[in-house]
C-alpha cells in the first residue's frame, strides 16, 4: 500500500515526532522550574489552545496540533518589557540560562541512549553479514568495482585513508562518497592490492555506489507453481551452492546465471536440510532473459543482537556515538559539496520511513525513534541562530566580552537565523517532494479517484 495513504504511517509519524519534541521541551521546563524561573505556558502541541488547566504560574494546555510542544518562560525574549524580576529568564545568571538551554538537547540525547538500551535488551534482527569482514561475495558487471578490477573473494581493508572493520563500515563509507574517486586496499589471498574506484551516484537520494555485495546465501523463499524452478524440483528452503560447478556465494550471481541461460540446462547443487540434492533447471525466456520462477530469501541469514542490561547500555552508547559522528560527517560533506542535499531527510521522508519501520515491528520503530531523537539533540546544540545552540553561543560570547550584546544585534542575528532556517527547511521539503514525487502522485490520484467514486457512484 502507498505509505502516504496508510493510516499506520500517520499514527507512526505522530508517535515518533510528538514524544521526541515533547521530551525536548520537558527538559527546558524541568530545569526552569527547579531554578525558580516562571514558566507561563507548557503546551502539548502547537497552535490554538483547546483546553487545559492552570497550576501556580503555569498554564498547562493541549493545543490544536499535537506534534510536540513548547515552553514559554517569562522574559525569555530580549524585546519583552524586562523588569529585573528574578523569575525572568533573561534576568537570571548566565550559568542558569545555559542549564535551561542545554537540558532540551540533552534530554533528547539521553532518550536516544535509553531507547537503544531497551532495543539491545529486547534484541534487534539485522543481516548477519553486517558484522562480518568486508569480503566481496559478488560484483555487479560494468560497476565501478568491476571496472577497477575488484573480484569475488577480495577483502576490502581500507577505503580511502580509513580502515574498514566490517560490511556495515564499508556500506556507510561508500554511501557517503557519491561521484568521488577513492582508493581501496584489498587483501586477495594474502596479496595486498590497491585499486582506484570512481563511485557512481544512484537513486533519487544520490547515494554512492560501488557495485560490490557481501557473501549472502542463495536460499529460496518461494517457488512459483508451473514454472521451470517448480518443474526442476526446487523447493522453498533450498540453498543453491553451485551452478554448473561454480560456487555461489551470493544470490545475485545465481540470478545473473539464470538470466543469461534462457533455454539452456543448468546443473544445480542445492542443500536441502542436511542433505545435498542435484537438480537440472532450464530457465524459460522472458523479455530476452532467463526466468526460473523463484524468489530469494533476503533474510536468510539474520542475527539478533541481544544483550543483558549492562552490555546493552555499552552497546547503546557506542551506537549513539557512531551515529553522532556520522551526522557530523554528513554535515561536513554537505558544506563541502561532497554529497547531495538529497541525502537529507525531511518531514515527508520521515513520515514514510516511520510508517515502514512501524510495520516492521516495535524494535525497528524504536530504532528509528532513537536515531531521530539523537539527531534532534545534536542538531539543536549546533551554534546556529534560533536553535538552542545559537542562544548558547550568544551567552558564551557575552561571557567572554563581559557585557551584554545590544538588543539590535541580537534581533538581527535571530532574524537572519530565522530566515536561513526557513530557507533551509523549504529546500529540504522541496527535495523531499522531488524524491517521493511518484508515491505522492499515486497517492493523490488514488485520493481523487476515491472522491470521484463517492460523488459519482
Amino acid at each position: 500500500m502507498n505509505p502516504f495513504l496508510n493510516p499506520e504511517s500517520l499514527l507512526a509519524f505522530a508517535l515518533l515526532l510528538g514524544p521526541l519534541v515533547l521530551i525536548h521541551e520537558l527538559g527546558h521546563f524541568t530545569v526552569a522550574k527547579l531554578l525558580g524561573i516562571k514558566v507561563e505556558v507548557f503546551s502539548i502541541g502547537f497552535g490554538p489552545r483547546l483546553f487545559g488547566f492552570r497550576r501556580g504560574d503555569t498554564d498547562y494546555r493541549l493545543s490544536l496540533l499535537p506534534l510536540g510542544g513548547y515552553v514559554k518562560m517569562l522574559g525569555e525574549n530580549p524585546d519583552e518589557d524586562l523588569r529585573g524580576d528574578p523569575r525572568e529568564f533573561l534576568s537570571r545568571p548566565k550559568r542558569e540560562r545555559l542549564a535551561v538551554l542545554f537540558m532540551g538537547p540533552i534530554t533528547n540525547i539521553l532518550a536516544a541512549l535509553i531507547i537503544m538500551t531497551g532495543v539491545y535488551q529486547a534484541g534487534i534482527p539485522e543481516p548477519a553479514y553486517l558484522s562480518r569482514p568486508a569480503i566481496v561475495g559478488a560484483v555487479d558487471p560494468d560497476s565501478p568495482a568491476a571496472k577497477a578490477g575488484v573480484g569475488t573473494g577480495d577483502r576490502i581493508v581500507r577505503f580511502g585513508n580509513q580502515p574498514i572493520r566490517d560490511w556495515n563500515d564499508l556500506q556507510t563509507k561508500v554511501a557517503f562518497s557519491p561521484g568521488q574517486n577513492v582508493s581501496v586496499v584489498l587483501d586477495r589471498g594474502g596479496e595486498i592490492l590497491s585499486k582506484d574506484l570512481h563511485l557512481e551516484s544512484v537513486t533519487d537520494y544520490q547515494y554512492g555506489y560501488a557495485g560490490i555485495f557481501p557473501e549472502m546465501p542463495a536460499q529460496i523463499l518461494q517457488v512459483e507453481p508451473g514454472l521451470p524452478g517448480d518443474n526442476a524440483g526446487m523447493k522453498a528452503g533450498d540453498r543453491v551452492v553451485k551452478i554448473d560447478g561454480e560456487p555461489i556465494v551470493h544470490f545475485e550471481r545465481a540470478t545473473r546465471l539464470f538470466q543469461q541461460s534462457a533455454g539452456k540446462p543448468l546443473h544445480l547443487e542445492v542443500v536441502r536440510g542436511k542433505s545435498e540434492v542435484s537438480l537440472t533447471v532450464v530457465p524459460e525466456e522472458q523479455e530476452g532473459k532467463g526466468r526460473v520462477g523463484i524468489a530469494w530469501n533476503l533474510a536468510a541469514e539474520e542475527s539478533i543482537r541481544k544483550y543483558p542490561l549492562p552490555e546493552a547500555l555499552v552497546q547503546s552508547a557506542k551506537w549513539n556515538w557512531d551515529n553522532a559522528g556520522l551526522l557530523f560527517t554528513t554535515l561536513g560533506k554537505l558544506l563541502t559539496a561532497q554529497i547531495s542535499p538529497r541525502m537529507m531527510s525531511g518531514p515527508i521522508d520521515i513520515f514514510k520511513i516511520s510508517g515502514q519501520q512501524f510495520q516492521e515491528g516495535w524494535t525497528h520503530f524504536f530504532l528509528i525513534m532513537s536515531l531521530v531523537s539523537l539527531q534532534l539533540g545534536v542538531i539543536n546544540l549546533l551554534p546556529f541562530p534560533v536553535l538552542d545552540g545559537g542562544h548558547i553561543l550568544i551567552i558564551c560570547i557575552e561571557g567572554l566580552i563581559r557585557r551584554e550584546l545590544s538588543l539590535k544585534i541580537k534581533e538581527r542575528v535571530m532574524q537572519t537565523g530565522f530566515y536561513l532556517l526557513i530557507g533551509l527547511m523549504g529546500a529540504i521539503i522541496y527535495l523531499d517532494i522531488a524524491k517521493n514525487s511518484g508515491l505522492l502522485r499515486d497517492a493523490l490520484q488514488t485520493m481523487f479517484g476515491l472522491l470521484g467514486n463517492k460523488s459519482n457512484p
